[in-house]
């Protein structure tokens, strides 16, 4: 599975935050300026990094919103705008912005490290317990390869982090 990037995340969360759902750029500009405040900042970061602070310029109904939104997107640029989100150095609802991919880009890793912490305490509870991979994927109807490959060898791809939880609980109410 290929890493997250920025960019990418942009794309999914303007698109996921749209009334509308869509990159529009003219259907994004309108709202943020009347409909949906909370599009403005993941806005703006998108149009500096697909490089369409021009386009976006063209496309800002006038008003008194629109002045405080192009007067940003003459601050940044696509030079400056990944080390000042890094260093914290942008208003917060840009850093909301940076910190939410940093959340989605860190999750496999989290979960992965959440699966093993589960697998152990499992392991314990299976012995503890006397509840076999037999037991827990029969009456769970998992697929006994991916069980048996998770809690024998540790292999924490082969089930889900939803999956786990499954195996835990049951395990524990065994």
């Amino acid at each position: 599975m290929r890493e997250l990037t920025f960019r990418g995340f942009l794309s999914s969360y303007i698109k996921q935050l749209s009334l509308n759902d869509t990159v529009d750029l003219k259907t994004l500009a309108r709202e943020a300026i009347t409909d949906n405040p909370r599009l403005k900042a993941p806005l703006l970061l998108y149009a500096v990094e697909y490089e369409k602070i021009h386009l976006l310029k063209e496309k800002i109904p006038k008003g008194e919103n629109a002045a405080e939104i192009i007067h940003m997107l003459d601050a940044l640029s696509e030079q400056n705008v990944r080390d000042e989100l890094e260093n914290g150095k942008l208003p917060e609802e840009y850093q909301k912005v940076w910190n939410s991919y940093l959340v989605r880009k860190n999750a496999p890793k989290r979960d992965g490290d959440l699966k093993d912490k589960m697998r152990d305490k499992i392991l314990a509870l299976q012995q503890q317990k006397n509840c076999t991979n037999y037991r827990i994927y029969t009456d769970l109807k998992l697929n006994p390869g991916n069980v048996n490959s998770w809690l024998k060898n540790g292999n924490s791809a082969k089930v889900s982090f939803k999956t786990a939880e499954k195996i835990l609980d049951y395990v524990a109410g065994y």
